[in-house]
């Protein structure tokens, strides 16, 4: 008669290595140095904090301030330069509207319709001296000031976004030199 030899599923106490906790740490417990990482670098992806604001954004803003400063020194200016102010005030207003695009595009957000926004104006200091008027000098600096973060923001995009600053940095530029410079020149 054939022996079969009997399988015993539990092994001798004295076949086993014996296991230290540097042992399963860094030899023979690899799987849990491996999970121990990459909970680690889970973790790190999961808590990286609120997404950076997208750059047009700021761009977004500088040009509804500038349409509507050069619109309210439009109003209060001398009649001569009104209709060069109106026009600036038009051109800011046609940059936040591509740049509301933008960034709808962007977001994968239908594009709001125009009024969608509303500005309220609130009554909430009563005792404020108003302020004055802005001047021509005043659209000269913000125009200025935007042409220049247009164009420095220009070329770390790509694309479409990269042609849109070019794009306004050239219009503001050309606004502050050439549209309104003449008329702020004594005559």
């Amino acid at each position: 008669m054939l022996a079969v030899p009997s399988h015993d599923p539990s092994p001798d106490p004295g076949d086993l290595p014996e296991l230290s906790r540097r042992r399963v740490l860094l030899g023979g417990g690899r799987g849990l140095l491996a999970l121990a990482l990459v909970g680690t670098a889970a973790a790190g992806c999961g808590s990286s904090g609120p997404p950076e604001p997208d750059p047009l954004e700021a761009e977004l803003s500088a040009a509804r301030a500038d349409s509507e400063l050069a619109a309210a020194a439009a109003k209060a200016g001398p009649p001569e330069i009104a209709p060069a102010l109106i026009e600036v005030s038009a051109m800011r207003a046609r940059h936040a509207t591509a740049l509301v695009e933008e960034l709808s595009r962007a977001a994968g957000k239908p594009t709001p319709t125009p009024g969608a926004e509303t500005t309220s104006a609130t009554a909430t200091a009563p005792s404020t001296p108003p302020t004055p008027p802005p001047t021509l000098r005043d659209v000269v600096v913000a125009l200025r000031r935007s042409g220049e973060n247009a164009a420095k923001l220009a070329p770390t995009l790509s694309g479409y976004r990269a042609g849109l600053l070019g794009s306004i940095a050239a219009a503001c530029t050309t606004a502050w030199m050439v549209g309104l410079q003449p008329a702020e020149r004594p005559q």
